[in-house]
């Protein structure tokens, strides 16, 4: 009796893993995994072809077409490759006089320039490419020359990846696999709300959906993320990429709330606050109390200064103990100062406008200043405040008009995170 309850219990066994490989061969047939050994894994989710807008496929393999490939050498140029192969002077004038042939004509060395003919002798494509999917192509058809930039069609990949943080963001994600220009690109979108130096914990997590773009095997761009969810403690931050009809592109939270804010917190890659925000601060130099009205952000000598807001350039010179200054106009309600400077971005005037994140100047310590450092202040309605503290004004969220398509793309990248995420789980259990 023992031994028939050993068999049933046995078959039994063999019966449930068959069934578990059954379904999971049925709700599952599409998705590989990567090996990894963290907790969990990148999930290679889909393929495709990115369709090409601009031109036919740039040397297709065509029976009745002669195709030569030329790596650019040192002294090469466009006229010498273009007699090498065979091209008739004919074609060769008629080239040389189509608008945009300068373009062609701008080979560096290592670039390959992809010569097409007809058997006839007739030119059919030629395309210069530094990467071997983007350049310059001149199309050949009813007898005239035209000249325009070109991508060949890449295959995008879609990748998933759900990563428990044990010390750091940075060394975690390099852990999971993901690239040093995907997780700056975390790092940025939600740079706004997190501090990654001070606000992440052991145990904090983020789940990040994102495309990858390759040409014959290899990786050709960098990553573009989709959507991720950032979770802190009890705090979940999320970023959903919309592309507007022009083509920018931002991310918004799923209630369409700009990630960014309207200033960056910092406007330089600084050493350590060397002095903070103190209306009470005996001066170093002056050596009695003198208000501090910014933040001192040590750094070495020829820093880049960035502009923390768009906006016009209301006032730079010298303006004494701030030495070289440069003062921004945002909106009538803000203004940001960035004084001590050892030079400034060569042909910036009074007037110009900058962009959010534009190099404007260079750290110095010119005025009255101990070392190098860059003076940083943030005035709201003409008074000072402090611009550790201040509560920054939101970018724009997502337009009106956009908000009904815009909530449809959000619930879609949701969703879709969540499902891959259930499925990493459920292969980790």
């Amino acid at each position: 009796m023992g031994k028939v309850f050993f068999e049933l219990r046995y078959y039994l066994i063999i019966l449930i893993i068959f069934i578990f490989v059954f379904l999971s061969l049925v709700f599952f047939p599409n998705f590989s995994f990567v090996s990894n050994s963290a907790d969990y894994e990148i999930l290679e989710v889909t393929r495709e072809k990115i369709e090409v807008k601009n031109s036919d496929f740039a040397l297709g393999n065509d029976i009745n077409n002669s195709n030569q490939i030329f790596e650019i050498k040192k002294n090469d140029t466009l006229l010498n490759l273009l007699k090498q192969s065979g091209l008739k002077d004919s074609f060769i004038r008629a080239l040389i006089k189509t608008k945009g042939s300068e373009k062609l004509a701008r080979i560096k060395i290592g670039d390959s320039l992809e010569i097409s003919k007809k058997i006839s002798g007739e030119p059919k494509e030629i395309f210069l490419t530094s990467n071997g999917f983007e350049g310059v192509l001149a199309k050949f058809e009813n007898n005239i020359f035209t000249i325009k930039r070109f991508s060949r069609p890449l295959e995008k990949l879609e990748r998933f990846a759900s990563v428990i943080i044990e010390n750091s963001l940075y060394e975690s994600a390099l852990n999971e696999g993901l690239s040093d220009s995907l997780i700056m690109d975390l790092v940025y979108i939600f740079g706004w709300d997190i501090d990654f130096i001070f606000d992440i914990r052991p145990g904090d997590k983020f789940d990040v959906l994102y495309e990858d773009f390759y040409w014959n095997g290899i990786q050709v761009k960098n990553s573009d993320i989709k959507a991720a969810r950032f979770i802190r403690g009890n705090k979940v931050f999320t970023a959903i990429r919309y592309y507007y009809a022009d083509g920018t592109k931002e991310y918004f939270s799923t209630r369409g709330k700009n990630v960014k804010k309207a200033f960056l917190r910092t406007p330089v890659d600084f050493s350590y606050i060397s002095s903070k925000y103190n209306l009470n601060r005996k001066h170093p130099v002056l050596n009695k109390i003198r208000a501090h009205t910014g933040v001192d952000y040590a750094a070495p000598k020829g820093t880049p200064i960035i502009s923390t807001s768009s906006g016009t350039i209301a006032f730079i010179g010298n303006k004494g103990g701030y030495g070289r200054l440069i003062e921004i106009k945002h909106t009538e309600d803000y203004s940001t100062r960035y004084a001590h400077l050892f030079k400034y971005k060569k042909g910036l005037k009074i007037g110009d406008k900058v962009d959010q994140g534009e190099v404007i100047g260079y750290v110095g310590k010119s005025g009255l200043a101990t070392g190098y450092h860059l003076h940083y202040e943030f005035r709201v309605n003409g008074m000072h405040t402090d611009p550790l503290t201040v509560k920054l004004p939101d970018a724009e969220p997502i337009i009106d008009s956009e908000k009904d398509k815009f909530k449809r793309v959000a619930i879609k990248m949701i969703n879709r995170i969540d499902d891959l995420y259930l499925q990493i789980y459920a292969i980790n259990q």
